[in-house]
């Protein structure tokens, strides 16, 4: 499966169908919706069909936390709630650390992918 032009692999499925969880680089994992059933900023991307979707990306210390937090508000992109801070993996495999971050366009998380 594609996104945004880059061949991901898929981790999860969602039961009821709602959401794909994609790996797109070790570090970088998207869950999308073809439905945006949980209102989440819409951001549409032609190659996977996806209305929306949130981007979690791994972290291997809190130390590396200022840098992708500054590099994702520089981005456009943005976190609700608690989602600044980095939390114990649950997207991200092979990370001991994530963060999930919201209104990223699709051409961003290639940058992300690119620059980090």
């Amino acid at each position: 499966m594609k996104f945004s032009g880059i061949e991901g692999t898929v981790l999860s499925t969602s039961p009821h169908g709602n959401y794909i969880v994609m790996q797109l680089h070790s570090r970088v994992v998207i869950c999308g919706t073809y439905s945006n059933k949980f209102n989440w900023t819409e951001s549409t991307d032609e190659s996977s069909g996806f209305i929306s979707f949130i981007t979690y990306i791994g972290l291997k210390s809190q130390v590396e936390f200022p840098r992708f937090r500054d590099w994702v508000i520089a981005n456009n992109g943005y976190f609700e709630g608690d989602d600044a801070t980095p939390r114990k993996a649950k997207r991200v495999p092979r990370f001991p650390l994530e963060i999930k971050v919201r209104g990223l366009l699709p051409e961003s998380v290639v940058d992300l992918i690119n620059w980090q």
